[in-house]
């Protein structure tokens, strides 16, 4: 789209600043890796790794218990919660079109 990105390989950043954030190359920076004949592993951060993905889940995780078991103080249990105040719809919002403005097969 004519936009000019800025790649520094050794710093591992970019001007559009998504290889530092994610700390995995961008796509500019794998092109110029694929150009360099370099393999962008070596430029991803190792919490991206085989290895320290499978850490994550090493330690146990017990399932919460029923709910009727659980210890509530007696101010969190009393206490109710209402809806939100407003009345925002889900979805896009429409377009606001220009007032006497008509689009059919006479316009055209």
């Amino acid at each position: 789209m004519g936009k000019t990105f800025i790649v520094c390989i050794k710093a591992k950043t970019c001007t559009c600043q998504q290889f530092q954030f994610d700390e995995l190359p961008c796509p500019h920076a794998l092109a110029v890796l694929h150009k360099k004949g370099l393999d962008g592993d070596d430029y991803s951060s190792l919490y991206y790794t085989k290895e320290n993905m499978m850490k994550t889940y090493d330690i146990l995780v017990n399932p919460m218990p029923d709910e009727s078991t659980w210890d509530l103080p007696q101010e969190v249990a009393e206490e109710i919660l209402l809806h939100p105040i407003g009345n925002k719809v889900p979805g896009r919002p429409r377009k606001k079109t220009r007032k006497g403005l008509k689009i059919g097969k006479n316009n055209m």
